[in-house]
């Protein structure tokens, strides 16, 4: 399974990342996967909703791209983590959380090389 690779993949960058998602552009999970070390924050609930929150903004960007240009990645930071938003492919998104104090681009960077 490709989803599944390419999320143990993320997971391996570093002991910081902490959850990856691969989902559809309406936020249904294709693949997940956390670190071992990793006790969720938000509950199965909770994390539905926010993957279908941000799939729904995500839609949003992507009608701004004709006059902006297509969005690259978006980065929500929290005060205990950050979340990380960016296409997977065409029809996918991919979303990972990371520590906090992680530098997000060392991820963001590592991600994009993977193509």
């Amino acid at each position: 399974m490709q989803a599944k690779a390419a999320v143990e993949r993320i997971l391996s960058i570093s002991p910081s990342v902490r959850v990856a998602t691969i989902c559809d552009r309406n936020g249904k999970i294709v693949f997940t996967a956390h670190s071992k070390k990793v006790k969720n924050v938000l509950s199965r609930k909770e994390s539905r909703a926010s993957l279908t929150n941000a799939a729904r903004a995500w839609k949003g960007r992507k009608s701004l791209s004709r006059k902006l240009g297509a969005c690259k990645y978006v980065v929500a930071e929290y005060a205990s983590v950050k979340r990380i938003t960016m296409p997977a492919g065409r029809n996918n998104l991919l979303f990972i959380s990371t520590t906090a104090s992680f530098d997000h681009n060392k991820v963001i960077r590592k991600v994009r090389s993977f193509r």
